[in-house]
């Protein structure tokens, strides 16, 4: 498994002309699969014109992503139906708070969420060794709207805490 925030800035390079394309800026889910759906990437970490791909595009992941060909960036990426996730409200079906998303984690090879990182902020720019975090497994969630995932009401019971 990895974390979503393991992946944010690594650069990403081609293995057929060994040119780096950026670095990752953004994870995109579709959330009625709960796959990983598409890479965002920037030439710099802090700016420029995001370009995407498809996660299936990726050979490997270490301290770099390495994809096969510069072709897949900027291929007809559509974002209709797809989710950044971080930052929504996390409410159970009666609406008591839970928390916010902060990240989650995948299985690196496939895309397929294994469950939700959540804080009470939902700013993964904020270490975790500064909040409070919670893991929420993706299995919990009866459905999102707009910018609130809404769960099974006991899926409280069945959060698990991360850090302090």
């Amino acid at each position: 498994m990895a974390r979503r925030s393991s992946l944010l800035a690594k650069q990403v390079i081609s293995v057929s002309s060994a040119r780096s394309l950026g670095f990752v800026s953004q994870l995109w889910v579709d959330a009625a699969s709960w796959i990983v759906a598409l890479v965002e990437v920037r030439p710099s970490l802090l700016s420029g014109e995001a370009e995407k791909f498809h996660f299936e595009d990726i050979c490997q992941v270490g301290d770099v992503v390495l994809i096969e060909d510069e072709s897949v960036v900027g291929n007809e990426c559509n974002l209709v139906g797809l989710n950044s996730l971080v930052g929504y409200n996390v409410v159970t079906s009666r609406r008591r708070n839970v928390g916010k998303v902060r990240g989650f984690t995948f299985d690196i090879n496939s895309g397929a969420m294994e469950s939700l990182e959540l804080d009470s902020f939902g700013f993964s720019i904020v270490p975790s060794s500064l909040v409070s975090t919670y893991c929420l497994f993706v299995e919990d969630v009866l459905d999102i709207l707009s910018d609130t995932i809404v769960v099974h009401e006991d899926a409280v019971s069945r959060v698990q805490r991360l850090t302090l």
